[in-house]
């Protein structure tokens, strides 16, 4: 029976070695840093809770830890620990106490889910010292000094008013710079992103095809007005002439210098079968 407590006892205890117990225990830490501090000065207020890799844990999203006040709020970090199966929780705030002498930041309950349960536990209070701005020893704040007299010069001031000039100056040329510029580049672009016009006889060719395409579709009138039109651009275009503000008679008797015989007789006799009835109306 004595051997067999003692293989039981030692059973048990390499079991304990194997599997701690404590693996699947849930402890919180806090601390602060400094521990002494001016009043107002902000206070690092950490929380650790080391828990099994399976646990959920939930700080408190808090305003206040008693008199002290939280002025900022860190995302919780999650790190695995030196322990198999263990990790560490970590929550930090940024708080502030406005109040002198020994204060404590009492405990924060924290909520965790362990293998569908629900527990919560406390963590440990944090003692911080407040200390005033002013030495210990002084007994009333110290009298404000009077400021140092600054001695008004005419020299002074219109070195002033030049240094005021020349940065105005400065900024104003910087911005027309920058404006010439901009301008420069605004118009490089629109030269690289537009095409270039068509040459004149390409342009008289288009509108010859529309004229005639106006003309297959029973609009006679609007074709001849069409060709028209771009007989007269390809004459200002190429010539140079103002074709599209004289008339025809003023335009036929300046191209006639300008054309052989044969073209002569044609325009001529074109002129007296239909063109001259059309002047002379």
């Amino acid at each position: 029976m004595r051997a067999l407590n003692g293989f039981a006892i030692a059973l048990l205890v390499a079991l304990e070695i194997a599997f701690p117990s404590g693996a699947q225990e849930v402890r919180a830490k806090a601390d602060a840093f400094p521990r002494t501090c001016f009043i107002g000065d902000p206070i690092r207020y950490r929380v650790t809770v080391f828990a099994p890799d399976t646990a959920n844990v939930q700080f408190p999203a808090a305003s206040r830890f008693g008199v002290f006040e939280v002025l900022n709020r860190y995302p919780v970090q999650r790190q695995p620990s030196e322990l198999p199966g263990i990790v560490t929780f970590s929550a930090e705030w940024d708080i502030a106490a406005y109040e002198l002498g020994k204060l404590t930041i009492p405990p924060i309950t924290i909520t965790y889910e362990l293998e569908g349960h629900r527990n919560l536990m406390r963590t440990n209070p944090v003692d911080i010292e407040i200390i005033p701005l002013a030495p210990p020893d002084a007994k009333e704040p110290r009298p404000p000094k009077a400021p140092l007299p600054y001695p008004l010069s005419w020299f002074a001031l219109a070195l002033l008013l030049l240094g005021v000039l020349l940065s105005l100056g400065a900024l104003w040329v910087l911005g027309k710079a920058l404006l010439w510029g901009i301008q420069t580049a605004w118009s490089a672009w629109q030269k690289a992103t537009t095409p270039p016009p068509l040459p004149p006889h390409q342009l008289a060719l288009q509108t010859i095809d529309r004229a005639e395409e106006l003309y297959r579709q029973g609009e006679v009138e609007r074709a001849f007005v069409l060709l028209s039109f771009g007989l007269r651009r390809y004459l200002r275009d190429r010539l140079g002439l103002p074709a599209l503000e004289m008339p025809s008679w003023h335009l036929l008797a300046y191209l006639q210098p300008h054309l052989s015989g044969e073209q002569r007789t044609a325009l001529q006799h074109k002129w007296e079968s239909g063109w001259g009835c059309q002047k002379t109306e």
